[in-house]
């Protein structure tokens, strides 16, 4: 795994040279290693004089239009860019897909694992980030209408270059290509690389009206969605989820809508629109929860309630409760995916987990209250859908602290909270990971201990945490310096990147460990101590607290969730067939046996090939 900013060390101007019948002038870039050779990579050359002023630099501009062209702006900088290095395959359109769906991103594709294109890349995304002779910051990326960067796990904000480079957590590592997004001005060529005039006033959209955007919630479901962003999608989806003013502004009462939505759909409560909310709603549109709270809606299922329906029923009840659940074909046939689909939403109602379809769930279906239910909460009920582990922080947190007890309730997750944690687990029957995930969270809050209540199929713990060991593990007790040499550090320069692994801590290790530091919320003192290692070993093994966890078809939870997001599939907590079919796959792929059970060398190998 690679973890690699652009190198903190100054750049250096040389002087102009000729590359084949390209005059450019050139940039010296320190390797990694400190050697006292340098690799010389040219720069993009202006065909006009530059203004000595700037463009202005306009806040972030996020896409949330559905166009159907390129913007010439992106494609005349990957022209640029090849006529610089070379032929390279770049892309910019992508339908409905944020700055790509309306043709202002450019992915322009390189190897990171490749010592010459980490390079070239770290090259071109410096020269747009620095600062100019007059200490402008960000100059050129300014002068292009550059939005933002990501390349090899790390983005720069042109609108907010203080913060420097930061770590990149999204689904992409961006190891194969450098996105760059455009603002509007750039995306129209409007900046004074191409005209040589510096623009004084921004563009906040596309120059021409009117825009093509679909009011089909299908041609969103790779838009993500939060409290801020505004426009079509936000239109859309105030639509879809009803019971919201539709003025495309993303407010707290959407933000509130959606985690109900969220809560009702066994999802996690963060009031995030991603695609399993998405497909949530293109599933069951304009409801409140799973049978929606209309009169009628209730009507059409009190017919059923006292049906019994269970994994071999049929016919129309089967196709009502399928239609009033949600996220499964109404074909009448109670088979394995409904019957997932009904554990999962008994789950995410307080029921028992046994895929039988009884009263209980029709009146939840229908929002009454089953009989003799108490009335009474539990103040830890709205952190259900929060996980926490070693070093989250907040209220959940303070609840969770207070829960267990014997802690000091500061907020802060760390070593006595996580020791703590996993004592309380293991009393209870749980996995003793030290995560804390809706099932914890049922337990503290009154529920039975797991040992009790999680059904066979469901994850279990596996009998040893030597399975837990990485390559860190070794040398986690070692503290790293400049000046420290061994095996440790190379095991520190290998999953960092961007560094040669020679086993020497040189000033170049120590910046990459400050900026390490920095992106993972730890003091940057340069020093490897031991919660820097757990901070590279996180990284470098983002599934790791899943390793000791058995999942398998019919399993639910965050293991599940995190599991999916691995396999880039449907991320809905739920172990059905689709999930089982694409571990099949991954095992395939890793030469094991193909069961479809998630153990330990499954976990690492989906892991192996998420990076």
């Amino acid at each position: 795994m690679t973890l690699p900013s652009p190198d903190p060390s100054p750049l250096r101007r040389v002087p102009v040279r000729t590359l084949g019948a390209l005059s450019a002038s050139v940039i010296v870039l320190p390797l990694a290693g400190g050697t006292a050779e340098a690799a010389t990579i040219p720069l993009p050359k202006p065909d006009r004089t530059l203004p000595s002023a700037l463009d202005v630099a306009p806040p972030y501009q996020p896409g949330t239009l559905c166009l159907t062209e390129n913007q010439v702006g992106p494609v005349a900088f990957a022209k640029l860019l090849d006529a610089t290095y070379g032929k390279h395959v770049w892309g910019v359109l992508r339908k409905c897909d944020q700055e790509h769906g309306e043709g202002r991103a450019l992915d322009w594709m390189l190897n990171a694992n490749k010592a010459s294109d980490l390079a070239l890349g770290n090259a071109i995304t410096r020269w747009l980030a620095a600062p100019d002779a007059q200490g402008r910051p960000g100059a050129m990326a300014r002068r292009l209408g550059v939005n933002y960067l990501i390349w090899n796990r790390q983005q720069w904000k042109a609108w907010a270059p203080e913060r420097g480079w930061t770590k990149y957590t999204g689904s992409s590592p961006h190891t194969d290509h450098i996105h760059i997004s455009f603002t509007w001005d750039g995306a129209v060529k409007r900046t004074s690389w191409w005209t040589g005039t510096a623009v004084t006033t921004y563009l906040t959209g596309p120059p021409s009206t009117p825009q093509q955007m679909s009011n089909d919630p299908k041609d969103y479901v790779k838009v993500t969605l939060r409290r801020g962003s505004r426009g079509k999608p936000v239109e859309v989806l105030q639509k879809t989820i009803g019971g919201l003013a539709v003025d495309g502004s993303f407010g707290p009462a959407t933000e509130a809508r959606v985690k109900a939505y969220q809560k009702s759909k066994g999802l996690s409560e963060n009031g995030i629109v991603d695609s399993r909310v998405w497909n949530a709603l293109i599933a069951a549109p304009g409801t409140t929860g799973p049978a929606g709270s209309g009169s009628s809606t209730s009507s059409s299922l009190a017919k059923y309630a006292g049906t019994v329906l269970r994994r071999g029923s049929r016919g129309e009840a089967v196709k009502a409760l399928q239609k009033a659940i949600g996220k499964l074909a109404v074909d009448g046939s109670f088979g394995p995916a409904t019957e997932a689909r009904v554990k999962a939403y008994q789950k995410s109602k307080g029921l028992t987990q046994n895929g039988v379809v009884d009263s209980r769930v029709w009146n939840a279906l229908m929002g009454k209250k089953a009989s003799g239910s108490s009335t009474t909460t539990s103040p830890l009920a709205k952190y259900s859908g929060v996980v926490l582990r070693l070093h989250s922080r907040g209220e959940a947190v303070k609840a969770l602290q207070k829960a267990v007890g014997g802690l000091v309730v500061d907020g802060s997750f760390g070593p006595k909270t996580l020791a703590r944690v996993k004592t309380w687990q293991k009393s209870k029957g749980l996995a003793v990971d030290g995560v804390i995930d809706a099932k914890d969270w049922k337990v503290l809050a009154g529920g039975s201990s797991a040992a009790k209540t999680v059904a066979p199929a469901t994850a279990a713990p596996a009998s040893s945490s030597a399975v837990t060991a990485t390559e860190f593990t070794p040398v986690k007790g070692t503290t790293l310096r400049t000046g420290s040499t061994g095996s440790a550090v190379k095991v520190l320069q290998q999953a960092l990147g961007g560094l040669a692994v020679d086993g020497r801590y040189s000033s170049a290790t120590q910046a990459r460990v400050v900026s390490f530091q920095r992106a993972a919320g730890l003091k940057a003192t340069g020093v490897v101590d031991r919660a820097t290692w757990d901070a590279v070993e996180r990284s470098a093994h983002p599934l790791l607290p899943y390793w000791n966890t058995v999942l398998r078809r019919g399993s639910h939870g965050a293991g599940v969730v995190a599991l999916q997001k691995a396999l880039r599939i449907t991320a809905d907590g739920s172990y059905g067939p689709a999930t089982e079919a694409a571990v099949k796959a991954a095992q395939k792929a890793s030469h094991l046996a193909q069961t479809g059970v998630v153990a330990t060398l499954t976990w690492k190998a989906v892991e192996a090939r998420s990076r």
